[in-house]
């Protein structure tokens, strides 16, 4: 009674700010306008013209958007043409994968985008509401210059905070008479068994992979296990391989906590075969299209969901904790990035209208808005419960949950404002979602102690110099950790490599994200 209590409370309070904000009055031009947008689309994506939820949005604001869409694989390339190029600049970029917190600086300091604050003041209530609510988010978008040249994306329900799972197949254990590892040791055992024994039990004992991943793949690689050793490396999409420790950012891939992981990982693990080495080479499609046979043939994976290799041996498969090190701890590494973004909407100075523009994507922080933008709209993908909650039509058959929603919706990438509050009284979690929250919070969340490098806003100075510094510094810490751990010789190179990373500006590298990230989070 006390939790209904509660749910009944948080969503009254958030119908009543949902009437406060949305002050604008629609439609929004009584005899229609155009505006041209920029909006990167993934494999799932449907045309932009074709989703329901844009076909709403333009009955309601009488806004008609020019859609030019350019695929995910190759949005970057053209996208950084269009912008260093200056010329077929559309009028605004859509989403949060349409420009990079560099991008909003540096082309905000140009003038090629246009300053929000003014305009969110006077045409944008919902977020105005937002940023007065949650000042953390305000503070999140604002460059150095105090201009905000974006509006946010945030996602608090789907929990992408603790992006990496492990994933075990339970019926091999069963099979083979072995319990689940808890240790570095156990998991060696676990995958030898794996390795040797008929563990699918198809008469073949020499046809499982013991365990998969793909290196430098985000939440599919094995960054984390250098927890077991010190600090995770990195796990997040821009490879920053820096962790926060007590306000002090650590460049994980130079201290001598991850030499002895690249050794042990190495002597323990690759070398006996017992992680597939093709996951040095495998792209995402690659990867995700493993364990589609009729039997299971895989006994381990890295994942972000544990469909992330199908749903065909899904129920199998049960997730792991962080393995234990050798002196017996071990930790995980986590993001706010992943959830919150300085990007979702930006207007360009070829835009013929801002203040107009601004009232269209205002429209998309409303909560009920951000809701089907993401989740799907009402009547399709949602239930309207009549009483300030919602609920979610079932997946059709044949199809999986992201397949249904990113039909009609722009789904997980819009300028959008999903915050914790709607999700403790408004929308429950999907499906897909609450087993990812409840892995974390099960398996996860207790080791967690390592923040990996959140969203910043830098000056188009700094900017410029990390730029210089950060490809080749990546990449010669990418090569060796491949290097070292497919085929050994960590130690023997460890002072050559360190005067490797010297010499290609580690010391640059940390001096101005370390200044970055005091400014911007006061430690």
């Amino acid at each position: 009674m006390k939790k209904t209590l509660m749910c009944l409370l948080l969503t009254a309070v958030m119908l009543c700010s949902l009437l406060t904000a949305s002050a604008t009055e629609y439609p929004l031009s009584a005899e229609g306008d155009t505006f041209k947008l920029i909006i990167r689309i993934r494999p799932l994506h449907s045309d932009a013209n074709e989703m329901e939820l844009f076909k709403r949005v333009e009955e309601l604001t009488n806004i008609h958007i020019e859609w030019d869409q350019i695929q995910q694989a190759e949005y970057d390339e053209k996208k950084n043409l269009i912008l260093s190029a200056n010329t077929d600049l559309p009028e605004g970029f859509f989403g949060k994968f349409s420009l990079s917190a560099s991008d909003l600086v540096n082309y905000g300091s140009q003038g090629v985008l246009l300053p929000l604050n003014d305009l969110i003041e006077e045409n944008a209530p919902n977020l105005k509401a937002l940023f007065e609510r949650r000042p953390d988010i305000k503070k999140m978008c604002t460059a150095p210059d105090g201009n905000i040249y974006s509006t946010p994306y945030v996602n608090e329900g789907e929990d992408g905070t603790i992006a990496s799972n492990i994933m075990i197949n339970m019926t091999w254990l069963e099979r083979l008479g072995l319990k689940k590892p808890v240790t570095l040791v156990d998991l060696e055992e676990v995958l030898t068994a794996f390795k040797e024994q008929d563990a699918n039990g198809n008469g073949d004992p020499n046809d499982e992979i013991p365990m998969t991943f793909k290196f430098n793949g985000s939440q599919r690689d094995i960054g984390g296990f250098f927890g077991a050793f010190g600090y995770p490396d990195t796990l997040t999409d821009d490879g920053s391989h820096i962790v926060i420790d007590n306000g002090k950012l650590v460049y994980v891939p130079a201290t001598e906590n991850y030499k002895e992981g690249c050794k042990y990982l190495y002597e323990h693990f690759f070398a006996k075969g017992l992680i597939d080495k093709e996951g040095f080479t495998m792209d995402k499609k690659t990867y995700n299209a493993q364990n589609q046979g009729e039997i299971a043939n895989i006994g381990v994976f890295m994942c972000w969901n544990a469909f992330d290799l199908g749903t065909i041996h899904q129920d199998e498969y049960e997730p792991l904790s962080p393995l234990l090190g050798p002196d017996g701890t071990t930790s995980w590494g986590w993001t706010s990035s992943n959830n919150m973004s300085a990007n979702g909407f930006a207007i360009t100075n070829k835009c013929h209208d801002p203040a107009l523009l601004m009232k269209w994507v205002d429209l998309f922080y409303d909560p009920i808005w951000s809701m089907q933008c993401d989740l799907g709209p009402i009547g399709i993908n949602l239930i309207d419960n009549g009483d300030g909650t919602y609920s979610y039509v079932p997946t059709p058959e044949g199809m999986s949950y992201d397949e249904f929603r990113y039909k009609e919706a722009f789904a997980s990438d819009g300028p959008v404002a999903l915050t914790r509050d709607m999700f403790e009284g408004m929308i429950p979690r999907s499906a897909g979602h609450q087993a990812k929250f409840d892995r974390n919070e099960n398996y996860y969340r207790k080791y967690a102690t390592f923040q990996y490098l959140p969203t910043m806003l830098m000056s188009e100075e700094d900017n410029d110099e990390l730029i210089q510094i950060t490809s080749d510094l990546l990449s010669y810490t990418n090569q060796k950790r491949a290097e070292w751990l497919a085929n050994g010789g960590v130690e023997a190179q460890w002072d050559e490599y360190l005067k490797g990373l010297k010499d290609r500006g580690l010391d640059q590298y940390m001096e101005i994200n370390q200044r970055v990230y005091t400014n911007a989070y006061g430690e």
